[in-house]
């Protein structure tokens, strides 16, 4: 084998490997020349906020950490509402009720309309909507509302200024799990698209879930609240009630999670 044939091969490989980077950092969409939707390793670092009172590195946050007592009440979605438009409004409230006296509910309904009306009804395009946008109360519209209002202030709008997508369905299993623990490390819940067993949907009175159907799985959002090593589980909210799993919440084992999870998310407020 030539030293010449060696060294084309390596100048190859090189290019491919930096085309796999560039395509890696490239914006989900690009609004008025801002990028919406960062993937780069080292924007996601630089971005992604770190909660008072919540985020730390310390010690005392290696083993546990959880957001869930700063969510409101785990609610049902909808006839007019779809899980990821409830998903993401719980997700949004998180970070606008921080630290605040007066809670707002947040319409999933307004956003779910927003989708409907394009041809991308993905999370995506609905987190793309937030950051461009935004959604509005759920006293300007309420829960399965049928109509959108018919006037919005500025002011009416709530939103987020990014979103950062900190791994993708082809990132190793240790990857994804270690994303999602620096992100609750910093205080920040994470959005999840988990492709769940057909059963999922309708457990009830159940704390843990480890069994899992390889069969007829269905893909659906999640927020990841919280973590614990001891367990080796993350912690998972619904949009589906309190009636689901317990009181809406469900822990499940850490490699179950990384084989069911295809992408992860974090709101930048």
């Amino acid at each position: 084998m030539s030293f010449r044939f060696l060294l084309a091969t390596f100048f190859v490989a090189v290019s491919i490997l930096s085309l796999s980077a560039q395509i890696d950092n490239l914006a989900d969409f690009t609004v008025k020349g801002e990028s919406i939707g960062i993937s780069s390793p080292e924007m996601i670092d630089q971005m992604m906020a770190i909660m008072p009172g919540i985020g730390s590195n310390a010690k005392s946050m290696l083993n546990e950490q959880s957001v869930k007592p700063y969510f409101m009440p785990p609610r049902k979605v909808g006839e007019r509402g779809t899980v990821t438009s409830y998903t993401l409004a719980t997700c949004l409230e998180f970070y606008h009720n921080f630290e605040k006296n007066y809670k707002v509910n947040l319409s999933p309904d307004f956003l779910a309309q927003k989708l409907y009306t394009q041809q991308r009804r993905d999370i995506k395009n609905a987190l793309r909507i937030l950051a461009v946008k935004g959604t509005v109360s759920a006293d300007v519209m309420p829960y399965d509302a049928k109509n959108m209002p018919t006037k919005i202030k500025e002011d009416d709008l709530y939103g987020i200024s990014n979103y950062l997508h900190i791994f993708n369905a082809e990132k190793r299993k240790s990857q994804k799990i270690f994303e999602v623990q620096k992100a609750l490390m910093r205080g920040n819940p994470v959005i999840v698209e988990l492709r769940v067993p057909e059963e999922f949907k309708n457990l009830k009175q159940t704390h843990f879930y480890t069994s899992l159907n390889k069969e007829q799985r269905q893909t659906f959002t999640f927020i990841v609240v919280g973590y614990n090593l001891e367990l080796e589980s993350f912690e998972i909210l619904s949009s589906w009630g309190t009636r689901w799993a317990s009181n809406g919440y469900l822990w499940v084992e850490f490699d179950d999670f990384a084989e069911m999870a295809s992408n992860g998310y974090v709101m930048v407020p």
